[in-house]
């Protein structure tokens, strides 16, 4: 397998001596790149393997196929092993050049003796046993379709493909037996720079049968199976995509095909060019998971990162509607979603000791969960363990722990985003969405940012609360929602943000270092709880409740949208806008007016300091939004509770409930 990598170094000897090579050494001159449109996956070079950037990987590691020559009509890239054979001929004839074109001319006034002359064997003659090495080894294919010798072969522009498998075995790097070989007794037709012919026998050029296929490809008419070198988009759109194919007829690109092509001759990169045209995201949005992340280590469907990936894509495609565009801010230009996933680093067996260090400290008189559980039901155990002990383990000594693993993953995710994408650490804003357990650990971390460095190294600008239990550990821990002393958000009274009965200081369990929060929630959750009665319960009995907005029309509104249209009568005004703000008015609505009695002994004074602190902790003055149910006479709570988790993620809070809150302007009403 070392043969492989030292063989591209140096031909001939170097087989005896590479063998003994480890394998590692392999990997020395191994390289990572970024692709996608939204760079979060990298391809490791040479070894062709695809792995994410900002999560572990969860089965989506994929091998890599790096393509030289492609089939014509589908655009379908053509088998390493073929195209390789496609590739060494291509580098001896030199069909590119003006040559080959004066062979071509001659090989036409000759006829079919002179097609004969060019048309080139895609395999090599088999060899006899005289013509192997003295080592004994089968002959080198003229491009091994190894991804370690691909990479060194013709610079790097060798076909292949990646593997899943770590090691690669001898064989692979010689040529396959002859009746193993696919097009094993094909003939090539090398027409020009870029395209070329794969001619069966009955095909290839015969002085004897008087076939001429030469002067039939030269006048236009496909003989064979044509391929291409290169990749054509355009092409491939038209085959695989047509949809595609008219939407690019449709689209502006800002970057033309002539300022790539000067960007190219002055040196430059167009695909560099491209990317900078289409500008950096703005937004960064990082998911923190709740409880239960530990059952996804035995079923992987339960993992938090496909319901972001889910998330991600909901996201992008209501991001596209006029309705959420019509509010989003003029610089913005994106919002990634990335999960933070804190609990795969933690261990709770051995006193919750992961690391090697913790565990040789640990006292051996000491006892773990597995020494108290019993061994019966062993599935409801588990089931029960990996999915409701989070709770108990965080209200014990294992907090610090799991606070450090929240804080730790995100600072790490965040890092890896900054690297990747400079200059976003100045101009970016960073948002976080924590679901169940982990908006507790949120509320527990941003009540304390920035006193140390050891929590989030990043400004955050919107908290959202999903299916948020933060409400009853605020009562246990007689905390409140209170605004951030000094931090002076767009939009804010500088006077407020430094008042002695408005703000308070780092330290204080609800005082957070954000300039909104969002309590989303549904009504029949069982654990998820209010947070405007932890700024002031008065004040919070005054407010009307507030859903959470929606972009989608439902039948009976859009039927009778198009009624109006018909008729010519106005169109019906919106029950709710889009930012939830209660209509153009900043203030929240009241759920009735006062009476004489209660304005002569109503708080104003009270209701003030509210008021400001609501408004300091959200731009519409208010912290809770409801996820509506079904409704009707079918509305009946228990059943609703059923289903609450779905409710979370439905599509009014993926679509309007989300982008608009993260991409509208600062200080406005949302």
């Amino acid at each position: 397998m070392s043969r492989i990598a030292a063989r591209g170094r140096t031909r001939g000897d170097s087989r005896a001596s590479a063998r003994v090579k480890p394998a590692p050494e392999r990997l020395e001159d191994s390289t990572e790149v970024p692709v996608g449109i939204s760079r979060l996956h990298n391809v490791s070079l040479p070894v062709l393997q695809m792995k994410p950037i900002y999560w572990s990987p969860v089965n989506d590691i994929a091998t890599v196929l790096r393509a030289t020559w492609f089939y014509r009509d589908t655009m379908v890239p053509v088998e390493p092993e073929i195209a390789n054979q496609l590739e060494a001929g291509y580098r001896e004839l030199r069909p590119w050049t003006e040559t080959w074109n004066d062979e071509l001319k001659s090989a036409l006034y000759v006829g079919p003796l002179g097609e004969e002359k060019i048309s080139h064997r895609l395999w090599p003659e088999p060899t006899d046993k005289r013509n192997k090495s003295k080592d004994g080894l089968p002959p080198e294919p003229p491009i091994s379709s190894d991804p370690f010798c691909a990479a060194r072969c013709f610079r790097g522009e060798a076909a292949a493909e990646g593997s899943l498998e770590p090691v690669h075995s001898e064989q692979d790097t010689a040529l396959p037996p002859p009746e193993s070989r696919l097009y094993s007794n094909y003939h090539v037709i090398y027409k020009d720079g870029s395209t070329a012919f794969l001619l069966k026998p009955s095909l290839k050029p015969s002085a004897y049968y008087s076939r001429t296929p030469v002067s039939k490809i030269m006048k236009g008419v496909t003989v064979g199976l044509p391929v291409v070198r290169g990749f054509d988009r355009a092409a491939w759109e038209r085959v695989h995509d047509k949809r595609a194919a008219s939407r690019s007829k449709n689209t502006t690109i800002r970057t033309s095909a002539a300022e790539l092509r000067q960007t190219s001759e002055q040196g430059g990169c167009p695909g560099c060019q491209i990317e900078k045209d289409r500008g950096q995201v703005t937004d960064l949005v990082l998911i923190a998971h709740g409880i239960g992340q530990k059952l996804s280590e035995r079923v992987e469907s339960f993992h938090f990162t496909h319901a972001v990936n889910s998330f991600r894509r909901a996201m992008n495609i209501e991001l596209g509607s006029p309705t959420v565009k019509s509010v989003l801010r003029p610089e913005q230009n994106g919002i990634m979603v990335l999960p933070v996933n804190w609990r795969h680093l933690l261990s709770f067996e051995d006193d919750g000791h992961s690391s090697e260090e913790d565990k040789s400290a640990y006292a051996p008189d000491g006892f773990s969960l597995k020494d108290i559980e019993p061994p019966t039901i062993p599935a409801v155990r588990g089931i029960i363990s990996d999915v409701m002990f989070d709770i108990p383990f965080y209200m014990s000594h294992l907090k610090p722990k799991m606070i450090a693993a929240l804080v730790g993953e995100a600072n790490r995710v965040y890092r890896l985003w900054c690297r990747n994408n400079q200059g976003f650490s100045d101009k970016g804003r960073v948002h976080l969405i924590a679901h169940s357990l982990g908006s507790a650990m949120a509320i527990e971390v941003l009540s304390k940012q920035p006193t140390h460095t050891r929590f989030f190294e990043f400004d955050t600008t919107n908290l959202f609360l999903l299916g948020s239990p933060a409400g009853f550990f605020l009562l246990l821990e007689r905390g409140q929602l209170v605004p951030r002393r000094g931090r002076l958000k767009p939009g804010a009274d500088a006077a407020d943000t430094v008042a002695k009965d408005v703000a308070g200081d780092v330290g204080l369990f609800g005082c957070i270092a954000v300039d909104n929060i969002y309590n989303i929630l549904a009504k029949e959750d069982p654990i998820a709880y209010l947070l405007n009665g932890t700024i002031d319960p008065v004040y919070a009995a005054s407010l009307k409740t507030a859903y959470v907005p929606s972009i989608h029309t439902s039948f009976l509104k859009s039927m009778g949208d198009a009624v109006r249209s018909i008729t010519g009568a106005p169109p019906a005004p919106a029950t709710a806008s889009l930012t939830g703000g209660g209509g153009d008015s900043k203030k929240p609505s009241v759920a009735r007016l006062p009476s004489q009695l209660e304005l002569e002994v109503h708080d104003f004074s009270r209701e003030e300091i509210a008021e400001k602190k609501a408004f300091l902790l959200n731009d519409n003055g208010q912290i809770d939004y409801i996820l509506r149910s079904g409704g009707g006479p079918l509305d009946v709570q228990y059943l609703n509770m059923l289903r609450f988790d779905k409710a979370v993620v439905s599509r009014d809070w993926e679509g309007a409930g989300k982008g608009e809150y993260v991409g509208r302007d600062e200080g406005g009403e949302g």
